[in-house]
């Protein structure tokens, strides 16, 4: 029994030390950001990374996304006769939740692992001691310019999830149900406000911030070889969704409860 509770215990402080561990780095990046411009290349680079090669595979599974959501409920709503309100739940679900989070989801899959990783090879190497030992700081050449790049893509790649997921339905709309794009567009713009799409740009600098710096962290604190490699990026893919997930939630709670009743 007591095993356990010192088990339980153990992995709780580990937990509570990472995570402040990268609330700590997360607020030395910020305090470091207005330094950016020193390395605009780096964080070019960083955006072409994850910005522009992201884009293909978030279309195609945004497109497809709306179609089967067009699918589902297209069939749910032409059963009582209102179908012409298809345009406006998609719409509005992309706007404000699809979108951001499938952005964020193949953001950390694809960008995050992949700077944990690079970091984390980085580490194991002892190239971040080496940068030390040169009177580099680590948190300006190396996170700044990523934590700024998703901070540039995220709200593109939102963006470009919205209007390829809100296409994706109104093609499979209009072949499945025979309704006209126009009327469906129609319907698009009838329910989505200047608060559901901004509330959701907004969503995805939030989780490019989180993505970002749990990566970095997780690659920067690496520890024991190629095996620790594969751990930092696992571990950045699991927090990272965890961590997207519960911010969307309070985010979402926010929106509906202050935000909608202001703006709305």
């Amino acid at each position: 029994m007591f095993k356990i509770v010192e088990w339980t215990g153990e992995i709780i402080l580990r937990h509570a030390r990472s995570a402040g561990r990268t609330v700590a780095l997360g607020l030395v990046a910020a305090r470091t950001l207005p330094q950016a411009r020193q390395n605009m290349r780096q964080v070019i680079r960083q955006i072409d990374l994850c910005g522009f090669g992201s884009i293909l595979v978030l279309s195609l599974i945004a497109g497809l996304t709306g179609m089967i959501m067009a699918v589902q409920t297209g069939t749910e709503l032409q059963r009582f006769g209102v179908l012409d309100n298809i345009g406006a739940i998609i719409g509005a679900t992309f706007c404000r939740e699809m979108g951001p989070v499938w952005a964020a989801v193949i953001v950390l899959a694809r960008v995050g692992s992949a700077m944990a990783a690079e970091l984390g090879t980085m580490t194991v190497n002892e190239e971040v001691d080496a940068l030390r030992v040169m009177s580099i700081d680590p948190v300006r050449y190396l996170v700044v310019p990523r934590v700024l790049a998703l901070i540039i893509a995220m709200p593109l790649l939102t963006s470009i999830a919205d209007a390829v997921g809100i296409l994706g339905g109104g093609f499979a709309t209009q072949a499945i149900f025979g309704q006209p794009m126009s009327v469906y567009m129609n319907s698009v713009w009838s329910l989505i406000t200047g608060v559901d799409f901004y509330s959701g740009l907004a969503k995805s600098v939030v989780f490019g911030v989180i993505i970002g710096t749990i990566a970095c962290d997780q690659g920067l604190n690496t520890r024991g070889g190629a095996e620790g490699v594969g751990r930092a990026t696992t571990s950045t893919v699991v927090l990272s969704i965890v961590f997207v997930l519960v911010s969307n939630l309070v985010m979402t709670s926010f929106t509906i409860r202050v935000l909608k009743p202001l703006f709305g």
